[in-house]
């Protein structure tokens, strides 16, 4: 887990991450270092807590609560990291409120353990374990929760500190500044906390848009060079010289002599290039068989057509395949377009395994795509959305 995460590219626009979300339900393996980073604080405050009991032993009017707040303290935090360490539901918000009743109890016994007897309210560890909890729980609660602790924590320390004031403290202290002496810790590390989950959280938020982000503009190119340079053939080297020369020309206003003879040599090339790609696009080539009474396979948008031809040639290249095993049928209905590719094959369970990436590439490519193996025949369905 890193606090000091830098925000990536994402994080320059205006980030709104659901107020429910903590920082750990977005990015799961940060809670290894989380849960270190909570035992480490359990550590902290149960020495602060033991340590402060053995050296103002003086102020304590009665062991037996001073023991129990102890106790509690330490249940609290057994509480916590026992949560924090389960993997079905983690730290909840019940759960974490167990703790943090367990931890303010402390810290209200720790304070009457020395009702009456307390020197300087600065010794009350109670008033800094019931920071730290906060603190600990930046990863695992959302920063608005925190909020509402951190507010619970200064009135309760301000409430104790008032009460010691009227019993045992130094009369000649303003109660201003025994109630801000007290409060300090509490809200230092409540707010602390509260940024730090905010700032987790929008950190981790921000890195997910960012590689989401990456992940569509690496699928968008993979599917352009697909079609366009693997499929498609010459049309679509092509368009990285027709589109930028139309651009320049409407830009400029003006055609030149030049640019006449350009714009001739272009679309001589285009025209050539559209021909070549028609007489091998034909889907009928590569299928034993072709159904297609409503005549969608002209009309088959290019990207779609390229996927399923390129299905087709995977399938009748394969060693697994029946000769002549496979057909095509494209069907249009009322509310719906859709086709069906089948395949032959003594081992069809093979030729499935050997065809699985063009399979894959189809249920990219169309908004619904699945196949089935039926007997000695591989069935590949999709729904046919676009029409050129």
């Amino acid at each position: 887990m890193s606090g000091d995460r830098k925000l990536p590219a994402a994080a320059r626009r205006v980030l709104r991450p659901p107020r429910t979300l903590t920082a750990l339900e977005l990015d799961p393996l940060a809670a290894i270092s989380a849960r270190g980073f909570l035992v480490v604080v359990a550590a902290v405050s149960l020495i602060c807590a033991v340590g402060l009991t053995v050296v103002t032993t003086s102020q304590i009017s009665s062991w037996p609560l001073a023991v129990l707040a102890v106790v509690l303290l330490a249940a609290g935090y057994a509480w916590f990291i026992r949560s924090a360490f389960r993997f079905d539901l983690g730290v909840t918000n019940d759960r974490f409120a167990v703790a943090y009743a367990l931890v303010a109890i402390a810290t209200v016994l720790n304070s009457l353990s020395c009702l009456g007897t307390n020197l300087a309210i600065r010794d009350d560890w109670g008033l800094v374990t019931i920071g730290l909890v906060l603190m600990a729980a930046a990863p695992f609660r959302t920063f608005t929760e925190l909020g509402t602790y951190t507010a619970i924590s200064t009135a309760l320390a301000a409430m104790l500190a008032v009460l010691h004031s009227f019993t045992s403290l130094d009369p000649g202290i303003p109660g201003a500044v025994i109630v801000l002496v007290a409060a300090a810790p509490a809200l230092a590390f409540g707010l602390g906390s509260v940024a730090y989950a905010r700032q987790l959280l929008l950190g981790i938020y921000a890195e997910r848009l960012d590689q989401a982000e990456s992940r569509e503009r690496q699928f968008d190119e993979l599917r352009r060079t697909f079609v366009d340079d693997d499929l498609v053939g010459s049309i679509g080297p092509l368009r990285e010289e027709i589109v930028p020369f139309l651009a320049r020309v409407r830009q400029s206003g003006v055609l030149t002599v030049d640019d006449r003879v350009r714009a001739g040599v272009l679309a001589q090339t285009l025209h050539a290039a559209i021909v070549e790609a028609r007489q091998a696009d034909s889907l009928g080539d590569h299928v034993a068989a072709l159904i297609d009474e409503s005549g969608l396979s002209p009309r088959l948008h290019e990207d779609d057509r390229a996927t399923l031809r390129a299905l087709l040639i995977a399938l009748g290249n394969s060693a697994c395949a029946a000769p002549d095993g496979i057909t095509l049928e494209l069907v249009e209905g009322e509310e719906d377009r859709f086709g069906v590719v089948r395949c032959r094959s003594d081992d069809v369970r093979a030729l499935r395994a050997e065809v699985l990436p063009f399979i894959r590439m189809a249920r990219l490519m169309f908004r619904r795509a699945s196949e089935q193996v039926t007997g000695d025949t591989l069935l590949v369905q999709f729904d046919i959305d676009r029409l050129s």
